[in-house]
């Protein structure tokens, strides 16, 4: 038996261990496992037999590395991938890029906290074209980012002093303003606002807003549950009671997340308690979920898919050097009151 030599730094083994078990050269096997079609039945089963023998796992960050000069990589970091705005913006900007054939690379710093050297390295060792920062609050880590700037770096969410030409800032203030105004005018006077753990700065903005709308109105503001929790559907059912305990007068309470506002009308079935007629609810966000809710959950959307695309707009005109489209008017991009039966 051939005696394998493994790889001195990992331990794995290599493309060359596999092309001399098969008794091929490296740039056949290379061709076997990207280009199947392009090598004999007969050849491509011996490369697969020695693949399967040597347990040959390919190098995916080598394979990245590799095509880096091939592909125009823009990176995107954002904290949550998974939040509904990031997939929202995510989609929109990505297929945008995609038609003038960018590869996007997406980094989730939420579970880089403590790693931020480690998320520099794998953000670096890429030929990027540009970074974009979407809803990224650390300042000291853009900052970072801005030390090793080599390219483009734009910013959506958060004004920051460093990026003055290439910030797009995402207004969830009015946002909360009008939602509150639209549950004020509806005729609600004993209104409650309803937190839990958020970004600190869009938990800022929305605190705001609905602050801002009370007091034009002359109402109290004193009605507010802060939980250090997750914003999600078991802490909205959870803090529901609390409101009430602390609030019987209660007539409309506005959650900072539809998450949390589906989380209350889960609650409220469970006590008989009917909305809107005895507690109107609203949400903030405009998920799929709070169209199907019942009642149907009355929200506020944040115009993302319009922002992903001017994102995208604004990159592309800085990667071709044309001039800033920072002039296109953002207030087309407005925020828009779901009208639902839940108010």
């Amino acid at each position: 038996m051939q005696e394998i030599k493994k790889r001195k730094t990992t331990g794995q083994i290599t493309l060359f261990d596999v092309a001399k078990y098969a008794g091929v050269g490296t740039m056949t096997v290379s061709r076997a496992l990207r280009t199947p079609d392009r090598v004999s039945d007969k050849l491509r089963q011996k490369i697969q037999i020695a693949v399967d023998t040597l347990g040959y796992k390919p190098n995916v960050a080598a394979s990245l590395l590799a095509s880096a000069s091939a592909n125009r990589v823009v990176a995107v970091i954002t904290p949550k991938i998974y939040d509904h705005s990031a997939q929202l913006w995510l989609n929109s900007l990505q297929t945008y890029l995609a038609k003038e054939e960018y590869t996007t690379l997406l980094i989730e710093s939420y579970h880089y906290q403590k790693f931020e050297s480690q998320m520099l390295d794998a953000l670096y060792s890429h030929n990027l074209e540009a970074i974009l920062l979407f809803q990224v609050e650390d300042e000291s880590f853009i900052e970072k980012i801005l030390q090793n700037k080599i390219v483009p770096i734009l910013n959506i969410g958060k004004d920051y002093e460093g990026l003055t030409n290439l910030n797009i800032r995402i207004d969830d203030s009015l946002a909360m303003y009008m939602l509150t105004e639209y549950v004020i005018k509806k005729g609600y006077q004993q209104i409650g606002l309803l937190c839990a753990n958020q970004e600190y700065q869009i938990f800022q903005q929305r605190l705001h807003g609905w602050h801002k709308a009370m007091l034009a109105y002359h109402l109290p503001t004193h009605r507010v549950i802060n939980a250090a929790k997750p914003a999600n559907f078991s802490t909205g059912s959870e803090l529901l009671p609390d409101m009430l305990l602390n609030w019987p007068e209660l007539d409309a309470l506005i959650c900072t997340t539809d998450e949390l506002a589906c989380g209350v009308l889960y609650e409220c079935q469970r006590r008989h308690i009917r909305v809107p007629y005895q507690l109107a609810v609203t949400g903030f966000g405009d998920n799929e979920f709070s169209q199907v809710s019942f009642p149907a959950l009355t929200t506020v959307a944040l115009p993302y898919k319009e922002i992903g695309e001017y994102t995208a707009t604004l990159l592309l005109d800085n990667l071709k050097n044309k001039k800033a489209t920072n002039g296109i008017d953002l207030s087309a991009f407005v925020p828009v009151i779901r009208m639902r039966a839940s108010v």
